[in-house]
């Protein structure tokens, strides 16, 4: 069987119109969903972005070691293994992150699809049209990328138009070989949310207020009613421009005939506040205030096809980004052993059932080791299948949520079960151990409070 991954950056795991049609208009992928197997417990381990990606091609949870870099020396990725057992692969992709920590030189081939004119336009001379306070890091980025896509004047400017239809010229070249593997990656739906406006229209047709496009990356007491809902009209916009042009990557799919013998993964690296929890953006940019990872951002969306006749509508136990590197390799016939902490996902897509994960372990490295984020600090976050604990440092105090009573994880009752506190404190200290932390790290969130 030939795979292709598909990952949307920020894309939340609730931003699609099959999960909660009273938000998003997602026409392209729903129509995906509807032939695909979702799963409903899917989480990211290593946040955010370069990390998640390592993870899933390593089949390993690498945020007790290290952060924001590539792979280290003794690991393998997932492109190198297909490689070496005959399989063709290719990676085509906006997100230039990947290409910074080095995901790229693992393929037979990749193209990064970049901005290729000059815009003549000076960061500095962009106007903020809101105070600089309300976007991130007084929108010194929003300066920047309005200033490199001044030039967008149509659709197929954006980069998720470009990249999408590169992928599909890929496939047009590649997709006669006899085993071939493809990711495809945009970084679109990350901020700055402009989309064109008749996308933003579908959401907030009368709105004329000031363009709140760029989250603060901070909390939401600084934002009125209208801004913050125009906050999420614009995402809403930029997930549907996203939409119609992974639809088009899909329809490529579907015209050339290959599903039949194709396995498609869509997925994310992470979601987004916005408002949730009072919060605005997926992580703090503050050092001394860590943000807990809770559901709107550590759960992630998870479609997959397979020509599998007995292949499931649903899948509800606990997986993650790890997952994906054995679950390519066995459906693309790749004899490998077991990935460090990775599960393959093939037996539950052939209907066969199975367990999922009992433990899924989410943050970004805030340990000290390489690839370390000094304002990037995020707590601990322990996803059973029924609950979710958040540890920190000892300024923190520890936060535990029954989802299936409470989803939005709004009322934490670790005061009111210390034993079940406990087990997954001792739990995520074996974790943490096992997979190399630092000792010192190991103490400083698990230590007794």
């Amino acid at each position: 069987m030939n795979c292709i991954v598909i990952c949307l950056d920020t894309w939340r795991w609730d931003a699609l119109g099959c999960v909660n049609p009273g938000w998003v208009q997602t026409p392209g992928i729903d129509r995906f969903a509807a032939a695909a197997t979702r799963f409903n417990s899917a989480y990211c381990g290593s946040f955010p972005t370069v990390p998640m990606r390592v993870d899933a091609y390593t089949g390993d949870v690498n945020w007790p070691r290290y952060g924001w870099k590539g792979l280290d020396e003794n690991q393998v990725a997932l492109p190198t293994r297909l490689r070496e057992h005959g399989v063709y692969t290719g990676l085509v992709l906006d997100t230039a992150n990947n290409v910074g920590a080095g995901l790229h030189r693992f393929y037979d081939e990749w193209t990064l699809i970049k901005k290729d004119i000059d815009d003549g336009v000076n960061p500095g001379d962009i106007v903020v049209p809101v105070p600089e306070h309300h976007f991130r890091q007084n929108a010194g980025g929003y300066r920047r990328d309005r200033a490199n896509w001044s030039h967008y004047r149509h659709e197929e400017d954006w980069f998720v138009s470009r990249t999408m239809r590169a992928a599909c010229r890929w496939l047009e070249d590649n997709a006669g070989r006899d085993a071939w593997f493809l990711w495809v990656d945009t970084f679109e739906i990350h901020e700055d949310w402009m989309a064109p406006k008749y996308y933003t229209d579908l959401y907030a047709p009368d709105y004329a207020g000031p363009a709140y496009t760029y989250p603060n990356y901070g909390y939401t007491d600084i934002y009125t009613h209208e801004a913050l809902q125009h906050l999420r009209d614009a995402y809403a916009a930029e997930v549907t421009l996203t939409d119609r042009w992974v639809g088009h990557l899909l329809r490529q799919v579907e015209v050339m005939g290959l599903y039949g013998n194709t396995c498609v993964i869509l997925t994310s690296d992470h979601g987004m506040y916005i408002g949730e929890h009072n919060r605005a953006g997926k992580h703090t940019v503050d050092a001394t205030d860590p943000w807990p990872i809770y559901d709107t951002v550590g759960r992630v969306p998870l479609l997959v096809h397979t020509p599998f006749p007995d292949a499931p509508a649903t899948v509800d136990v606990l997986c993650q980004s790890a997952d994906i590197m054995p679950t390519v390799l066995e459906l693309c016939g790749v004899a490998d052993p077991a990935a460090p902490v990775g599960k393959s996902w093939a037996p539950l897509l052939r209907g066969e059932g199975g367990p999922g994960h009992d433990r899924i372990y989410t943050t970004c490295h805030s340990g000290g080791g390489p690839g370390g984020i000094r304002y990037l600090g995020s707590h601990i976050t322990v996803t059973t299948p029924t609950h979710s604990a958040v540890f920190g440092p000892p300024s923190h105090r520890t936060e535990l949520y029954d989802r299936a009573r409470d989803p939005e994880q709004i009322h934490d009752i670790a005061a009111a079960e210390p034993a079940l506190v406990e087990t997954l404190r001792g739990e995520l200290r074996v974790f943490m151990e096992r997979q190399g932390a630092p000792a010192e790290y190991v103490a400083a969130y698990t230590g007794a409070e």
